[in-house]
């Protein structure tokens, strides 16, 4: 496997929004609770800035809350993965993580490719 990760974290909105304005990312985890604003504008934010990144949304919120954000998510034209519910099951978690190593590795061979 070629794919290697580096994690960035974001404990705001703001700071969120500026890594997110400044770099380009293979593959997102957003957890809905960002303290200071709803993580469903970030979404958005990922919308306006046509991200192509796998997103896996986490969230401790009911279920209709983490199923409707995966909702707005897929209709902003966003390549949501399966929705996370805390507490996170860590094979669940790391599968996902592995199913977007391979999408991010097939997308960087082909860019080579072309």
């Amino acid at each position: 496997m070629l794919f290697r990760s580096e994690v960035t974290g974001a404990s705001s909105f703001a700071e969120a929004e500026a890594q997110l304005r400044s770099g380009r990312f293979d593959g997102i985890t957003l957890d809905l609770s960002l303290g200071d604003r709803a993580g469903v504008e970030i979404l958005r934010l990922l919308s306006d800035l046509k991200s192509e990144a796998p997103i896996i949304v986490i969230s401790g919120s009911e279920s209709t809350i983490l199923h409707e954000s995966v909702r707005i998510g897929k209709s902003l034209g966003l390549d949501i993965k399966v929705p996370i519910s805390k507490p996170v099951d860590l094979s669940v978690f790391r599968d996902e993580l592995t199913k977007i190593g391979k999408q991010v590795d097939l997308r960087k061979l082909a860019r080579v490719s072309s």
